[in-house]
């Protein structure tokens, strides 16, 4: 049974939030002024139509004005409570496999690692770490495909949160995924070679952070698509990722542009070894030297070198008129070492010896530069992240 007075009572007080009198509501409701009365007095209530033009008109349900309470905002509080309930079982779900796709991630690199090492066959580590970090995407798709699925029906604030948390892990997972590949082929530099964790480490860098370059240029041309779900970035991020793009660019363009076995040798590379003779302490040496410099810049030195086939010796004549005389023995050793530059003044020569290619030095320049740098960058971050949590939290006093 429906409560007469209480439905009265009810009426009477949306009237009055309204601002309105007896009167004034019976002209918009095209009835007496003592009908309204009964109603408010609880004598009797509305008809049906009149119900539903009143619930339009106070904005209330029909159910409301019979039960003389307005039960609207439980209802909506319900609703959010169970709406809160399914989005975080959702987003839950997605984060756990999120995680198995991470472990798995991890369990690459460590089976590239670990199988190249022991095995002394880098190749069987790459193809295995592969297989894994192909599984881990797969899982991650259908991960994907499942909470797309599972979004249809959900409020749209909601859903593009969700979407907005399920693009940026896919990229960043994206990000590890390729790194881990390009580290694999980095690391795979032949069945018989056990490489030092040294060079493990510079090759783990060096596919990450050009990874995170590229990885950084690609998301920023995704944001030029404007996609509704991403939320603008703001200017702290902007400066951030400009920042992480300079201190993870800038070493390699250095490094591109100088020679590595140059930049190497300015700055004392531990992998660089070094012969220095003195002119007039080791003058054969000085000028052995010099030979080598001469062979290794494609100079016609034929022409000055001449072999004594009485002696068994080898002898090059420069253009001070210097005679090198060299040995079978002798001529077969120097040349067998592999100076990669030389410096000579009138007093002094060096020879560099540098037992690595090129792209090999390079991958160790520039992760000897960049992991200084990324560590600054990090403590940069952290120190920004506390002082700014601390204005935060003295502004919400």
């Amino acid at each position: 049974m429906n409560n007469s007075s209480n439905t009265g009572e009810f009426l009477k007080s949306l009237r009055i939030s309204k601002g309105l009198t007896q009167m004034e509501l019976a002209e918009y409701l095209n009835v007496s002024n003592k009908t309204v009365s009964k109603w408010e007095n609880g004598i009797g209530i509305p008809e049906v139509s009149t119900l539903i033009i009143l619930a339009d008109f106070y904005e209330v349900s029909v159910d409301d004005i019979l039960r003389g309470t307005k039960r609207t905002s439980k209802n909506i509080e319900k609703e959010a409570s169970i709406s809160s309930y399914v989005v975080s079982r959702i987003k839950n779900n997605y984060i756990n496999y999120l995680i198995v796709s991470i472990g798995l991630w991890l369990l690459s690199n460590v089976a590239i690692i670990v199988l190249g090492e022991i095995t002394t066959n880098s190749s069987l580590g790459m193809g295995v770490g592969i297989i894994i970090i192909v599984i881990s995407l797969v899982i991650q798709g259908i991960n994907i495909n499942y909470l797309r699925l599972q979004v249809k029906d959900i409020d749209i604030n909601e859903k593009y949160k969700l979407l907005s948390l399920v693009f940026h892990s896919s990229f960043i997972f994206l990000y590890l995924s390729i790194s881990t590949v390009i580290f694999a082929g980095f690391y795979n530099v032949g069945s018989s070679m056990v490489l030092k964790l040294d060079f493990v480490f510079y090759r783990f860098i060096y596919s990450y952070s050009l990874t995170a370059v590229r990885a950084i240029f690609t998301y920023y041309i995704i944001r030029i698509f404007k996609i509704s779900f991403l939320n603008k970035l703001n200017v702290r991020w902007h400066i951030l990722n400009g920042t992480l793009l300079i201190v993870l660019l800038t070493p390699f363009l250095i490094i591109t542009i100088s020679d590595s076995y140059d930049l190497a040798i300015k700055t004392d590379n531990s992998y660089v070894s070094y012969s220095t003779y003195d002119k007039e302490e080791d003058t054969d040496r000085y000028y052995q030297l010099k030979y080598l410099s001469l062979l290794g810049s494609l100079q016609n030195t034929d022409d000055n070198l001449v072999y004594d086939e009485d002696t068994y010796e080898f002898i090059y004549t420069f253009d001070d008129d210097y005679e090198l005389v060299m040995s079978n023995e002798t001529y077969s050793f120097i040349t067998t070492l592999d100076y990669v530059k030389f410096e000579f003044d009138d007093n002094q020569a060096i020879g560099y010896r540098i037992d690595l290619s090129k792209t090999e030095m390079g991958i160790i320049l520039y992760s000897n530069f960049t992991a200084p740098l990324f560590s600054i960058y990090v403590f940069g971050c952290l120190v920004y992240y506390f002082v700014w949590k601390g204005r935060k939290h003295g502004h919400n006093k």
